[in-house]
């Protein structure tokens, strides 16, 4: 083995320094905005998978209710006993709790629905988090 010259450094050259910068920043740049689309189209997926199960639910509840709860009581009759009209006469506790849309929003009821009109509406707002929009994620859409 040959010793280093006084003058000849052991390293990396500035050149490849920067190629190698260069081509993480160019994957970086194709990547992320791939990976921020996967995350956006995951919440859109889970907030239709919640929006079933809470479909299932209302429809249990008014199997056992002879009607589903109405637009005023909405889906928090899901949760607690509704006092207003329609009374039901074999309320249970279907759900411990409504969780929020994956956007932190409420999540819509209506009975009977502008989508469903023989039926209920249980919907997100969905991205934009603006009513009556096209994003907008509901159960007429399932």
């Amino acid at each position: 083995m040959k010793p280093l010259l006084r003058n000849q450094t052991a390293g990396f050259t500035l050149l490849e320094i920067m190629l190698v910068i260069i081509i993480i920043v160019t994957l970086m740049a194709v990547l992320i905005p791939n990976i921020a689309q996967k995350a956006e189209q995951a919440k859109i997926e889970q907030a239709g998978i919640y929006i079933t199960r809470l479909a299932g639910e209302v429809a249990t509840y008014e199997m056992q209710n002879s009607s589903p709860p109405s637009s005023s009581q909405g889906l928090k009759a899901l949760v607690e006993k509704p006092a207003g009209d329609p009374v039901p006469r074999r309320w249970r506790n279907y759900e411990d709790k409504i969780q929020p849309d994956p956007w932190g929003q409420e999540y819509h009821y209506e009975f009977p629905g502008r989508h469903n009109t023989k039926g209920f509406d249980i919907y997100s707002n969905g991205p934009d988090r603006q009513p009556n929009t096209a994003d907008d994620i509901g159960n007429w859409q399932q």
